[in-house]
């Protein structure tokens, strides 16, 4: 189950020598600086290089990190600059999405705002969603996020509990779920 605590708690926990806290903060962050990287162009090898060097970067700002609830804004920010950097240093191997390797002399351009917010407010609906209880999440999964849709007869015997409570439940677990994005500050 994922630590329950906020980004401020965790930071707090880090700097008092708690690994368990640093290693919940890679792991809550970890895709969207992955997927930041990624987006901006570049090859698997250089976005785990810019993983890297992002996390080093947080682990040496703990101590001075303002506005600790906006962790997830300045860890983009951070990917953007590092992706961009390790980009120019390179130079020569860069990855678009659906291609091969194109070989280029420039780095590329970085990823339009839009798809950084996407990427953001995925991120913040995943950190929610693990803030629902159990029934709720595996519900909203199965109603959501399965890859291929499943009928409320299927979702109903797959989580034993009866067909017609599957929209009640629902609409319960969504409130919720919009009560902890807008305590995350989601819009």
């Amino acid at each position: 189950m994922a630590d329950q605590r906020t980004d401020s708690e965790l930071i707090n926990a880090c700097l008092a020598g708690d690994s368990e806290a640093w290693a919940e903060l890679v792991e809550r962050y970890q895709r969207l600086v992955y997927s930041v990287a990624m987006r901006s162009g570049l090859s698997p090898e250089d976005a785990d290089d810019t993983f890297q060097a992002v996390f080093m970067i947080l682990l040496n700002k703990l101590e001075t990190c303002r506005h600790q609830d906006r962790l997830g804004a300045w860890l983009t920010t951070i990917t953007r600059r590092e992706a961009w950097r390790v980009a120019r240093q390179r130079g020569a191997r860069v990855y678009a999405p659906g291609d091969d390797v194109l070989e280029n002399l420039t780095p590329p351009e970085p990823p339009p705002d839009s798809v950084i917010e996407q990427i953001e407010e995925q991120h913040l609906i995943r950190q929610a969603m693990g803030r629902l209880g159990e029934r709720c999440r595996r519900l909203l999964w199965h109603l959501f996020y399965a890859p291929e849709p499943l009928s409320y007869a299927e979702i109903a015997k797959r989580l034993a509990m009866p067909e017609g409570s599957i929209g009640p439940t629902r609409a319960r677990c969504l409130k919720r779920l919009r009560r902890i994005l807008r305590s995350m500050g989601f819009r």
